[in-house]
Parts: C-alpha cells; structure tokens; sequence
C-alpha cells in the first residue's frame, strides 16, 4: 500500500496526502482526519527511507554509552530505568534510539563520526567523564545533544538531572537532625560534576550548622560497591572513626555497609550511613538504606523532551540545564549518634 494508493482513496493529490501525514500546517483538520482514517483503513506505512529525503530527518537518536554507563552495565537499575523514560518518551515523538558503544580506547571513533554515519538527528550522552580525550570535541559538536549529569560545552545541549545540592544537603540536614557531628563522606570521583555537586551541598549545610568535614575523611570510592567497600574499611579503622558516613551512591553505600557488618560496627547503632540515588537494592539492603530518591524514568523523559525540543525547535530550546527534586528517604541505616567509636 502506497502513498499513491491512499490519494486515490481519497481522493487527493498525493501532495496533499503528503502533507497532511506530516503534520503540514496548511493542511485543514477535518482533511487531515480523512487521509489518516483512510491511511488506517488501509494499512498504510510511510517508507522511512522516503520520510527522510522529504523532511530531512531520520528520527533517530544516537544514545552514547561511555565508560560511567557502558552496554554491560545496562542491567543497573539507575541506566535501565532512565532508558526506559527515555525510550517511552522518544517513541511517543516519533523518534528511536540507536545504541553506541562508545569506548575510549585508541582508534575508537570521534562522536561526530559516530552520529554521522547513521544521521542521527540528536545524541543523547550516558555516564560522560569531563576527562574523556574527546571532551573538546564537544565544543564543536553541531547536533543538538542531552547529557545525563554532565554539562557539556556545546552550543546546542541541555544537561538533565536532579538538583544534587539540595540532595546533598538533605542528607546533611538529616544527619545533623540526629546529633551527628563526626561524620565522613565517601565521594565518586573527579570527572563527574555530581561529585563536586554532592560533596558542595553536603558540606556546606554542614558548615551552617558549625560542622566541618576534616579533610581526611572525604575519600574516593569511584561510584563502585568495592570502592565504597575499601574507603569504608579505612574509614572504620582509623584511630578514630565517624558516627556517620555519607555515600554519594547507593552501590557505594552497600559497600559501606558490608565494611561495617565485617568489621563487627552495628548500624545504625554505632554508625549511620546514608546512600543516594535509591536503587531498588537500597529497600532490600539489611539494613534497609537511608537514601535520596532520583525519578530515573522521569529523568529519562526530561531528557527525550528536551531533545524533541532542540530538534523540532531550535529558535525555542529549553533551558541549558534542567533539574528535577530529589526526595530523602528515611530508613533503617541512620540513627541518633553514639559517642565517636574507637578503631
């Protein structure tokens, strides 16, 4: 069944029948109603090739995904659900996804390459690092572009994410709100603004409430279970060790977590610790986590309408970042602060 079939039906010319399935505006509603219904009855689908050479567009997304979101670690609950929104929200557009492993080895293509030679229309970037060897590609890079957590110095990109001050600092107001004074924080690591974001957040209610983090006990654990495990462990082995412990992830957290029950520290009793990010597994950890709750599939969505946005309306994009509210949850990880513990 072709375009040509469904005019006849009708009875128009095939240009108006091109018109008014592509949205034209010329085209009256009422006659835009008949050609779809008669499309419908027929059975007919537009050649994607066809589409196009006529508009232009593919109506393809490229998805990046780059060493923080890589495709063997699809299965995590943070990517997969903001996938989800964003698949939900590019198919309802019109527009599908094509998945990149982009890798930063030598001899791994550019992103420009990439994106060029499938015409994608748009580029959406996953688990971006601000020191990956293609990061000043961006500063040139012409296709309209959504970046999880990262802003990227492009001339046509919006970032989207959560506000991770005010998560940050809930968590602080929260611990604070139970007597901690003593109180460490495990970060991710240097090339993801998140972690200069969360600790800013963190430390400055801290600040405001006469509470200062000693330098000694801010330590990387690289947003990994086994880096949150081992920055625990040296945490809780110090001569002196903290009431409380704020992971800037939950796998970090859950790491945390499994230092402590080794190393014989109850929580909540002797030690609080509270994650971010609130992945199912934080509901299930034993004891279940204190966390900061992100919409992963809103977040998803957010980012498939701002590229919508870029794309279909380049003299009207949205604003160049766009935060959503974090939430605090209140679990079992977290308790009123006991005197400092002892190595």
């Amino acid at each position: 069944m072709t375009l040509r079939d469904v005019a006849a039906y009708v009875g128009l010319s095939v240009a108006a029948v091109s018109r008014a399935l592509n949205g034209h505006p010329d085209v009256s509603e009422v006659t835009r109603r008949r050609i779809l219904r008669a499309a419908r009855r027929l059975g007919y689908q537009p050649n994607a090739a066809a589409k196009t050479l006529v508009t232009r567009r593919s109506h393809l997304i490229g998805v990046y995904f780059l060493p923080g979101a890589t495709p063997s670690r699809f299965s995590e609950p943070f990517v997969s659900q903001v996938v989800d929104g964003l698949l939900e929200g590019l198919s309802r557009a019109g527009y599908d996804l094509l998945f990149f492993g982009a890798g930063t080895a030598d001899g791994a293509p550019s992103f420009l390459e990439l994106a060029s030679r499938r015409e994608v229309d748009g580029a959406v970037f996953l688990g971006l690092r601000t020191d990956d060897p293609r990061w000043e590609e961006l500063r040139r890079f012409p296709i309209p572009s959504v970046s999880l957590d990262v802003p990227i110095p492009a001339s046509r990109a919006v970032c989207v994410g959560s506000d991770h001050l005010e998560g940050s600092a809930a968590v602080a107001e929260h611990l604070l709100s139970l007597g901690h004074t003593a109180i460490a924080m495990i970060n991710g690591h240097t090339a993801a603004p998140v972690s200069w974001e969360r600790l800013t957040g963190f430390s400055a209610r801290l600040q405001q409430a006469g509470v200062h983090l000693r330098p000694e006990w801010v330590v990387s654990g690289d947003f990994t279970e086994e880096g949150g495990y081992q920055a625990a462990r040296r945490l809780l082995s110090s001569a002196v060790r903290p009431t409380a412990i704020f992971a800037a992830s939950d796998l970090m957290a859950l790491g945390a977590l499994r230092a402590a029950r080794e190393l014989g520290v109850r929580v909540p009793e002797e030690l609080s610790i509270a994650g971010y990010d609130d992945i199912d597994d934080a509901a299930r950890a034993v004891p279940a986590l204190t966390t900061v709750h992100q919409d992963r599939r809103a977040i998803g969505m957010t980012a498939a309408s701002a590229a919508v946005q870029l794309i279909e309306a380049p003299d009207h994009p949205p604003a160049s970042r766009l935060l959503l509210r974090p939430e605090l949850v209140v679990r079992e990880s977290t308790g009123p602060a006991r005197s400092q513990g002892r190595g």
